[in-house]
C-alpha cells in the first residue's frame, strides 16, 4: 500500500509540506511562526553532474562507500540489494532478499552492510564482499531510513523520531522539530558533516538535522530536480542521499528515477522568528 501510494503521489505532487509562506505544515495541520530563537536557512540546488539508474530500483537506501555505490530497493517479493563499481557503475552484484521482507534504509557500519526492514522488526547484516546475511538484530518497530556516523547507527521510523544504536544497543531517542514543530515521515538519512540529512516522505524536500539537539537547521528544496519530460507512470518520490566520501561530492535520487544527480546547494534565505 505505501508503495502503491508513493506512486500516486508521485504522478499528483501535493503541494509543499514543509515551506508554505510563514507557515510551517505538518501533519495537515498548518501552525503560525512563533516567537522562537530558531533561524531555518532554506536551499534550493543547482545539479553539477547526472549520471544515469536504474528505473526498476525502489529506492530506499543509497550509500557510497569503499569505491561501491550501494544500494537497497524495496517492496514485498521484489526487494534486493545490489553493489556495483563508484564511479564506473560497472561489475554490478545483486542479493535478492525472501519475498516476506520489504527492504528499506541500508547503511555501511564498521566493515558490514546494514540493512533495515518495514515492518518485519528486523535489521540484517551483511557481509559486504559476499553479499551474504551473516546476522539479525530486533527492531522495536518499522524500518525506514538508516546511516552511520563511524560511532552510531541513526534509525528513521517514519516519525519525527531517529534513534541511535550502538553495540547493540538503543541508546538514544532523537525528537527532530522544524520551530519547535516535530516533522514527522522522516525517511532515507544520510550523515553529512556533523550532521542528519533526512528525506521527508510525501515531499521533494531534505531537512538538516542536529544530532544533538534535534533541532532542523536547513530545508532543501528540490521539486522539479527530476524533469517532468524522464517520469514514467511507475515513477515515485524523492529518496536517496548519498555522500562520495572520496570527494565530498552529495549525490541524490528517487524511487524507479532514471538519474541520480549530483547537487550543490545555493541559499535562498533564511527564515527567522
Amino acid at each position: 500500500m505505501r508503495g502503491r501510494l508513493r506512486t500516486l503521489l508521485a504522478l499528483f505532487p501535493m503541494p509543499h509540506l514543509l515551506i508554505l509562506s510563514a507557515l510551517v505544515i505538518v501533519s495537515g495541520q498548518a501552525y503560525g511562526a512563533e516567537p522562537v530563537s530558531n533561524t531555518v536557512t532554506i536551499y534550493d540546488v543547482k545539479v553539477v553532474e547526472s549520471r544515469p539508474y536504474d528505473r526498476d530500483i525502489f529506492t530506499q537506501g543509497f550509500v557510497i562507500e569503499s569505491k561501491k555505490l550501494w544500494v537497497s530497493s524495496g517492496l514485498y517479493g521484489q526487494s534486493f540489494i545490489e553493489r556495483r563499481d563508484w564511479p564506473s557503475g560497472e561489475n554490478r552484484a545483486r542479493l535478492e532478499l525472501p519475498d516476506k521482507v520489504f527492504a528499506e534504509g541500508l547503511a555501511m557500519h564498521k566493515n558490514d552492510l546494514f540493512l533495515l526492514t518495514w515492518k518485519s522488526q528486523t535489521m540484517f547484516v551483511i557481509d559486504p564482499r559476499r553479499l551474504e546475511i551473516k546476522d539479525s538484530h530486533s527492531l522495536p518497530g518499522e524500518g525506514w531510513g538508516l546511516t552511520s556516523n563511524g560511532e552510531s547507527l541513526w534509525l528513521s521510523d517514519g516519525t519525527s523520531r531517529l534513534r541511535e544504536w550502538r553495540n547493540g544497543t538503543f541508546r538514544k531517542t532523537l525528537l527532530v522539530t522544524l520551530r519547535d514543530k516535530p516533522i514527522p515521515r522522516l525517511n532515507e538519512l544520510e550523515w553529512i558533516n556533523g550532521e542528519i540529512w533526512a528525506n521527508v516522505w510525501l515531499t521533494d524536500q531534505i531537512v538538516t538535522i542536529e544530532p544533538t539537539s534535534g533541532r532542523v537547521t536547513r530545508i532543501i528544496d528540490l521539486t522539479n530536480l527530476l524533469p517532468r519530460s524522464l517520469r514514467a507512470r511507475d515513477t515515485d518520490v524523492l529518496n536517496g542521499i548519498a555522500q562520495d566520501p572520496e570527494t565530498g561530492g552529495i549525490w541524490v535520487t528517487g524511487k524507479r528515477w532514471p538519474s541520480m544527480y549530483r547537487i550543490e546547494l545555493v541559499k535562498r534565505h533564511s527564515d527567522k522568528h
